[in-house]
């Protein structure tokens, strides 16, 4: 189905009377993808019978579910994940939170979770993610990942690691990979938009790749303004490769790696020094 502007803006209006379903400020191009997979995939053929269907709280979840672009693999850009094995997780104090504002589907949290194990971390953090679709966020907390990427995130953390435990973190049911219980204790996934699951206590490391090109500007400024202030002062700021932060949150933060975008907040000042 070909979608109009005003078809867009008719079906956002609708969707925002219900949770989780704010949707008016994402780009129009992601808004016209999105939608047509809805409709494809919920065998929808037109607009009065998708808004008719929002009525019933199942359907919207199963909307929210595929207005979400999944993670295609764990450890994506290995290079990143060496970054922050290797320099940044060792930063972090202790007894705080890394946050996920808006995990789709696992494979970061858990990529995650396997370095913090493998470096003997795992017990000094708390992975907070959050995410719209009920659905996903059961499963994440269950550790279901998508079964048919296994060999893709086997190839990648094999360019990672110099060895290779990738078999021991995983069973295979039903077409899903399961994560062991070990990597799932410290990974809680909260049902919720990002402004809705902000995370209590000290958050000192928030991944956030691959998200914000989804935004227009608005709505990317009102988020990174929501992740500056509740990351804490020398806490690191991670976003996507092709992404840029807004101008006013860039100008307050020290640039780290800027091929891998990322990125510090600055300590306070103290007589006029850092």
């Amino acid at each position: 189905m070909n979608f109009s502007i005003t078809d867009i803006k008719e079906l956002t209006l609708s969707m925002l009377g219900y949770p989780n379903m704010d949707y008016t400020n994402y780009s129009l191009s992601f808004l016209k993808r999105r939608l047509a997979i809805v409709f494809t995939s919920l065998n929808i053929r037109r607009k009065d019978q998708f808004l008719e269907m929002l009525k019933k709280k199942d359907f919207r979840d199963q909307v929210i579910t595929r207005m979400l672009v999944d993670n295609t693999e764990m450890f994506r850009d290995p290079a990143f994940w060496r970054m922050l094995r290797d320099k940044i997780v060792k930063d972090l104090p202790s007894n705080s939170s890394i946050w996920f504002p808006c995990e789709s589907s696992g494979e970061e949290v858990y990529s995650l979770s396997i370095i913090l194990n493998e470096q003997n971390f795992a017990s000094r953090f708390k992975l907070i993610c959050s995410n719209p679709s009920s659905e996903k966020c059961n499963a994440i907390n269950q550790g279901r990942l998508n079964g048919k990427h296994f060999d893709l995130n086997h190839t990648n953390y094999r360019r990672l690691e110099e060895n290779d435990f990738f078999d021991s973190y995983f069973t295979i049911q039903n077409g899903h990979l399961i994560v062991c219980e070990k990597l799932r204790e410290n990974v809680n996934c909260v049902h919720g938009s990002v402004s809705d699951t902000i995370p209590s206590g000290v958050v000192s490391l928030i991944l956030f790749r691959n998200v914000s090109i989804y935004y227009n500007h608005r709505q990317a400024t009102s988020i990174f303004d929501l992740l500056y202030e509740k990351l804490m002062p020398g806490g690191y700021l991670v976003i996507g490769v092709k992404e840029q932060l807004p101008e006013k949150i860039a100008d307050k933060m020290i640039v780290i790696d800027e091929t891998e975008k990322i990125y510090k907040k600055p300590l306070p000042r103290t007589n006029g020094l850092y």
